[in-house]
């Protein structure tokens, strides 16, 4: 026992290096597509799972990136889409305003054509704040034939109504003393009685206006919404352009004359467009 345990240990490398090529012979000679060896069925299906788990892993990262690419596509789309319905929203206003426009715009050319007297197409630019003393600015001036003391109309609701008269001019632009001021005077005559009076503002354009110097005698013969007109008597302003209707009647005992509360056939929180009287045709 004790030989063989040497003889062993001294051949213990020779026999392990057989061993090992056996093995070796072994493993190869089960590897040919004939025979089904377990060792090589167990890696093949680890191998396999491995495949499959790698291959799924992809498919899933190769989902997620199309599908965040998609979402991006489908945003840029959306923005696309909500910007031309901005686009249209705004054409369709503007489309609706211009031809709002037009319509008032042709009411004057209309107005301009019949009318006896040469005018001037002007926008109102602006308005000075507050109520007391306001005058409004129009887009002409001396470069368009503009001057002080020209009338200014509008015409709206059917009737060319007074606004005021031109107190400053430069080059491009004109400022208007309005009616409603209470510095601005008018000669004024009731258009079917024909009694005259003198209307002046309170500075509010939200106020009615007074007719003063009103006769007494006219009393019976005033009903409510009667026009009143100018007269042309020692005026800037010519004869028979609208200045509003009779709203009330005050008829005090310690005076001789009525006064009458006018409200203005313009309305001045919507008067957009003026013509200026620059002279007759």
């Amino acid at each position: 026992m004790t030989e063989l345990r040497k003889t062993v240990t001294k051949y213990k490398s020779i026999l392990l290096l057989v061993l090992l090529i056996v093995i070796s012979l072994f493993l190869m000679g089960y590897s040919s597509d004939k025979y089904n060896f377990l060792p090589k069925k167990i890696g093949n299906s680890i191998f396999s799972v491995f495949q499959i788990a790698v291959d799924s892993t992809s498919n899933f990262v190769t989902d997620k990136v199309d599908s965040v690419g998609e979402l991006k596509k489908l945003r840029s789309e959306h923005g696309i889409l909500l910007e031309k319905i901005l686009e249209y929203q705004i054409r369709d206003r503007d489309y609706i305003e211009v031809k709002q426009e037009n319509i008032r715009l042709k009411k004057q050319l209309d107005f301009k054509i019949s009318s006896e007297y040469i005018f001037k197409s002007a926008e109102i630019i602006a308005q000075e704040p507050g109520n007391i003393f306001k005058t409004i600015v129009i887009n002409r001036g001396t470069a368009d034939g503009i001057k002080n003391n020209m009338p200014v109309i509008a015409y709206q609701y059917g009737y060319q109504g007074l606004v005021g008269k031109i107190i400053e001019t430069s080059p491009l632009t004109s400022r208007i003393l309005p009616i409603f001021d209470n510095t601005s005077y008018i000669a004024a005559r009731l258009l079917e009685t024909r009694y005259e009076g003198l209307i002046n503002g309170s500075g509010n354009k939200n106020d009615l206006l007074l007719m003063n110097y009103v006769t007494k005698n006219a009393l019976k013969s005033l009903r409510d919404g009667d026009l009143v007109v100018t007269s042309g008597m020692q005026s800037i302003y010519p004869r028979g352009l609208y200045i509003g209707r009779i709203r009330g009647i005050d008829s005090p005992e310690w005076k001789t004359s009525l006064i009458l509360k006018i409200e203005p056939v313009i309305d001045f929180s919507r008067i957009e467009y003026v013509l200026v009287l620059t002279g007759e045709k």
